[in-house]
């Protein structure tokens, strides 16, 4: 029997992975304890650990981190705390692989316990780059610190690599998010509205807008402030969707509140599941914002995306998404070109990714997969 653990601190996080989870969960030769934290656990953004609950799952651990606000103390705090409750929870109970995806802090904290555990870890999503946030500095430390790394594109396999990891030990899945994106079934108008609680407009734009990180945290404030006087001139209809919890959201959600007062044809939802989130994305004329899941995920349901700012300066993305600064009249054509988007090819496709993930930890467990590795020099590079 090999010993999993899978830890997720948020509602996308846990939906992106629910594919893979759900190979690991039924397969005989596998014990699985998830174990959920950050937003999960947040009254204020859902207490989505329920979905993971209504979805049949069990959860291992459950762990408070008490995110009041968004200000680095919190932050910083939130990790320490992390850090303290997963001690002793490892202390407790052995595990053969820890599942880890992306780049957010709380993950950061899991890859400093599971180093000095001495649990290997495998590591989704690494390799890309995100200029604007220090989720890249994050991301590229917990690669160093993984010991399996299930890419999402072949170029971000090849800087895994660049990064000293064994190529044998990178592969590339593509998207589990697109995997989702083209297999969840999406719900119809109606369904969707009665699960919301309310009725949608006949036309909508999804928003989704988070801070970047590495601006101060009252830039975060001018950003929304310029992409909500741009979205009150073009004169649509918004579907917002709640920030994450980095610095500055609290900033963000305050302006969006504040907008929403004025425009009673917009509305909010705190948090929705991946398959609420897909079909109203797919629903709607696009998504507007700064959010991962418009250059992975929205290419895959035929939407287009206007992607404002350096939140994801550097990550790959198809044709279908338009890349502006957080400038009003910058925003303003963007959104104008929204509806001129005809082609959706999308470099995070890759046909049962999922499949290849679960393949892929198998094998690292059949192989018997351990802590110790070698740097792997790129040919020419270190001469």
């Amino acid at each position: 029997m090999y010993n999993i653990c899978l830890i997720t601190g948020s509602r996308a996080e846990y939906g992106i992975m629910k594919p893979l989870i759900e190979k690991l969960w039924n397969d005989p030769e596998c014990q699985l304890d998830i174990v959920a934290t950050a937003m999960h656990m947040e009254e204020k953004y859902g207490m989505t650990y329920r979905v993971i609950e209504n979805d049949g799952y069990v959860i291992a651990k459950k762990i408070f981190l008490d995110l009041k606000d968004t200000s680095k103390q919190t932050v910083t705090t939130a990790i320490s705390t992390l850090q303290v409750a997963l001690s002793s929870y490892f202390s407790e109970n052995s595990y053969d692989l820890i599942v880890i995806l992306g780049d957010r802090y709380e993950m950061l904290a899991v890859a400093n316990v599971a180093l000095i555990y001495n649990i290997p870890v495998c590591h989704l999503h690494g390799g890309e780059k995100t200029l604007g946030n220090f989720d890249e500095y994050i991301r590229h430390a917990i690669t160093k610190m993984s010991h399996l790394h299930l890419a999402s594109t072949e170029d971000y396999r090849q800087r895994i690599i660049q990064l000293g990891e064994s190529p044998d030990k990178v592969i590339n899945t593509g998207s589990l998010g697109v995997e989702n994106a083209l297999k969840l079934p999406k719900l119809h108008k109606g369904e969707l509205e009665e699960q919301l609680g309310q009725a949608l407009p006949n036309d909508y734009y999804v928003v989704l807008f988070h801070p970047v990180t590495l601006d101060d945290e009252q830039d975060a404030e001018a950003q929304i402030i310029a992409l909500l006087s741009a979205l009150e001139i073009f004169k649509e209809s918004y579907i917002f969707i709640g920030s994450n919890s980095d610095t500055g959201s609290d900033l963000i959600m305050a302006q969006i509140n504040r907008f929403l007062k004025k425009h009673k044809g917009s509305s909010l939802y705190r948090s929705l599941t991946t398959q609420q989130y897909h079909s109203l994305i797919r629903h709607s004329k696009g998504l507007i914002g700064n959010s991962s899941s418009g250059l992975i995920e929205v290419p895959s349901l035929e939407k287009p995306t206007l992607n404002i700012g350096d939140r994801q300066k550097g990550r790959l993305h198809g044709p279908s998404v338009i890349d502006v600064p957080v400038e009003q009249d910058a925003i303003l054509k963007g959104l104008q070109q929204l509806n001129t988007i005809k082609i959706f090819w999308n470099p995070y496709e890759k046909e049962n990714s999922s499949q290849l993930a679960y393949k892929a930890i198998k094998k690292a467990l059949i192989d018997g997969i351990t802590t110790a590795k070698d740097f792997y020099d790129v040919k020419g590079e270190c001469e």
